[in-house]
């Protein structure tokens, strides 16, 4: 098992991909597909999300918190592969039946080829059993697969796209990118656990935190999906794909932030499992600075380049999405101390019914104020009902895990404000200088990435000395 630096670092890898590909291949897709074509992919998508949803059934995050407890018991865990994995079968068999049927409904018109497509990744998703990958904490594994299907995609993507009509072939290539991976993992996760099907469920153990983490995260699809879906049904296609874009850049940068969470979530609950609970609180506060260092800097940043953003990545015709953009900027910090308060806590604590509970109010707080705002405010009322549910999500997280963490270094808080009253300045100063935006975006994100890491030298921020003194003591070593 690799250690939580190069986990991280695996992840953050991967992460950055996720990064780099959409902003290869989007400036291309959303000007040959145009937003229209664009906006039906991604109204497909939205909806066989809920689908994949519906089979997945919460069981991954389950499955990460309860076998990194027993990953060194091999016949326990083989047993808890097969009951899980089963279990995942019948959900995933179900989900596809009632897609399926529900492809037959007129206002799905238009779009039933896109969704058959899209559902081959129900399949694929389940059968992977992704889930082991995390167990075992091998994230190399899943960065370098990650990659590899990307890059293959991003070939595919220039070979075969060439006018608007090929949407259905970027569905198909989208669909490759994704399941290929998770087909792949379906012979890489034998070398741990062997798959096996079992008729012997155990639904009395595992019945109640599965259907606590479904509805949980069904909750959270509802609020995260339910803006493009609802925007799908009440606005042309085209607004969904300038929109789209928006929420793209504001989702990548968010899976980014997250990615430090989710691979420190198995290690936070060994310790627990392990009784060490004193490694376990100091972990939780090193990794609440982490994202305090992280989230603030990309916020300022991507508020003052929002424009530039959007008309690089899609051109002058998704040049309106960047008011949504810039909207989207306040939800990432709600978002990201979310997932935090969440996942690393409450998930990690089996406090999950205080997670149901913040998801279930929030996606309800989300379909009634898209329903009202969508139709008046499109893409802007859509913005920032995101911003009001991913709000509500963090408040009531922490309201609920406040005793678990403790955020009371005022030096460190001062050195990423100052920090970023820097970016600001930055950002401004670049935008009055430089006519060409490409200039201006290479200027802003160089100088400003620069000037805010050596500020918080400066300022003696606690995290970004420990990281370099660690690194300092480890290349000492190697010498």
């Amino acid at each position: 098992m690799g250690s939580l630096s190069v986990n991280a670092l695996f992840n953050i890898l991967k992460q950055c991909c996720n990064i780099v590909f959409p902003l290869i291949t989007y400036p291309f897709v959303a000007r040959v597909l145009g937003a229209e074509n664009l906006g039906k992919y991604s109204f497909s998508d939205s909806v066989v999300g809920y689908f994949m949803l519906f089979a997945s059934l919460g069981i991954s995050t389950y499955a990460v918190r309860e076998g990194a407890r027993i990953r060194n018991e091999k016949k326990e865990m083989e047993i808890f592969s097969a009951e899980l994995f089963s279990i995942n079968l019948i959900a995933m068999v179900l989900s596809c039946f009632v897609l399926f049927f529900l492809l037959f409904v007129k206002v799905f018109d238009g779009y039933t080829l896109l969704m058959y497509i899209l559902s081959i990744n129900i399949v694929t998703s389940v059968i992977g059993r992704d889930w082991l990958n995390s167990i075992y904490e091998d994230f190399s594994y899943l960065s370098i697969r990650y990659i590899f299907f990307q890059f293959a995609a991003l070939i595919l993507l220039f070979l075969f796209l060439r006018k608007p009509d090929d949407y259905i072939k970027y569905t198909a290539i989208m669909t490759f990118a994704n399941s290929g991976g998770y087909f792949a993992s379906f012979f890489y996760t034998q070398k741990y656990v062997p798959i096996r099907i079992t008729g012997k469920l155990n639904i009395k153990r595992h019945l109640k935190p599965i259907l606590y983490l479904f509805c949980s995260s069904l909750a959270v699809t509802v609020y995260i999906r339910s803006d493009i879906t609802i925007l799908g049904l009440f606005r042309s296609d085209a607004e969904v794909g300038i929109y789209t874009l928006a929420s793209k850049v504001y989702t990548i940068i968010k899976a980014l932030l997250n990615a430090v969470i989710m691979v420190v979530i198995p290690r936070l609950s060994n310790y627990l499992g392990e009784g060490r609970t004193s490694e376990y609180h100091g972990l939780l506060n090193k990794l609440q600075d982490a994202i305090g260092v992280f989230i603030f800097p990309c916020v300022t940043g991507l508020f003052f380049l929002s424009e530039d953003v959007m008309l690089m990545i899609g051109g002058s015709a998704y040049r309106s999405g960047y008011i949504s953009l810039k909207i989207l900027c306040m939800a990432l910090i709600f978002a990201v101390f979310g997932c935090f308060y969440s996942q690393a806590i409450l998930v990690v604590e089996k406090k999950e019914k205080y997670f149901l509970f913040a998801t279930v109010l929030s996606a309800v707080i989300n379909i009634l104020f898209n329903i009202i705002a969508v139709p008046v405010a499109g893409m802007t009322g859509a913005a920032i009902t995101t911003v009001i549910a991913e709000m509500a999500v963090m408040i009531i997280c922490r309201f609920y895990s406040k005793q678990n963490t403790n955020w009371n270094d005022r030096k460190s808080s001062v050195s990423v404000l100052a920090g970023c009253m820097f970016i600001m300045v930055i950002c401004l100063f670049s935008k009055t200088i430089f006519e060409s935006m490409l200039i201006r975006l290479s200027v802003s994100i160089g100088i400003s990435g620069a000037v805010y890491f050596f500020s918080l030298i400066i300022m003696k921020n606690r995290l970004v000395l420990e990281v370099l003194k660690y690194y300092a003591l480890v290349f000492r070593g190697r010498e």
